[in-house]
């Protein structure tokens, strides 16, 4: 069997046992559950060691940008708590 068929989409290897520092990118909504990388990676800057290197590239194989609210809701969960349909 393929090593692909025995993994789990959004599962990275680099980042649950490799680096599992890379986490702290990772965003997750509070209300849905829903998890993508925080938009911070994409910033200038960003890329400048190695491992911010693999960190960036690893997140953007596996997850969607995800921007939090201060409140930590996505943005379609905000927009339902808010009421603005």
């Amino acid at each position: 069997m393929s090593h692909s068929k025995q993994t789990k989409r959004g599962y990275s290897l680099y980042v649950e046992e490799w680096n599992p520092s890379a986490k702290k990118y990772i965003n997750t909504c509070k209300l849905c559950g829903h998890a993508g990388y925080s938009p911070t990676i994409d910033e200038e800057g960003f890329c400048n060691t190695p491992v911010h290197r693999a960190i960036r590239s690893e997140l953007k194989q596996t997850l969607s940008v995800l921007p939090l609210d201060e409140r930590g809701y996505c943005a379609v969960c905000a927009k339902l708590i808010d009421g603005k349909n």
